[in-house]
């Protein structure tokens, strides 16, 4: 898969056929059930933390695999609102290649803190999050609609794993 992750647009740029996809997105990548209109409603604005990968030349909703969806937070904190890849490209060094380029130009406006909410049973995620430096800072009773989930944070920084370069 040749992909590569570009600048996104806000949830409220979306046309119905983009958010039908993210909806599809949302659904197969992390079970939750989202509405057309909660998804156009998400507390994202139009700014440089907003990512999607895409698997062709064309950003098009059909070649879309995954999404970044950030928002800024307190004075020098960024919350992730939304991070998800579909099945084919997780796994592969996409989500920390995204995660560098957040951090990156982030940083560089002042961001120290990243913070976000992840599902109790999501352990993958959890290890990625906490191989960033993040940790779990507490319990979320509610907040998703099927069991436990966790607010984490943590320094907002570059991660180095050992391959930088996503398998293809």
């Amino acid at each position: 898969m040749h992909a590569e992750w570009r600048q996104g647009p806000s949830p409220k740029q979306l046309t119905l056929e983009w958010t039908e996809s993210i909806r599809q997105l949302f659904l197969e990548g992390t079970g939750e059930e989202y509405f057309i209109g909660s998804i156009q409603s998400l507390p994202v604005p139009e700014w440089e933390g907003n990512f999607m990968l895409f698997d062709s030349e064309e950003s098009s909703h059909k070649s879309m695999r995954g999404l970044l969806w950030t928002a800024p937070f307190k004075e020098d904190t960024v919350r992730i609102v939304s991070f998800v890849l579909d099945a084919g490209a997780r796994g592969k060094g996409w989500g920390s290649l995204v995660w560098n380029m957040l951090a990156e130009r982030l940083l560089s406006n002042n961001y120290k803190q990243i913070q976000l909410e992840v599902r109790a049973s999501n352990e993958r995620a959890i290890s990625f999050y906490r191989e960033r430096g993040l940790e779990i800072i507490q319990e979320l009773h509610g907040y998703y609609r099927q069991g436990l989930g966790y607010m984490m944070r943590g320094p907002l920084r570059f991660h180095h794993p050992n391959n930088h370069t996503p398998k293809e």
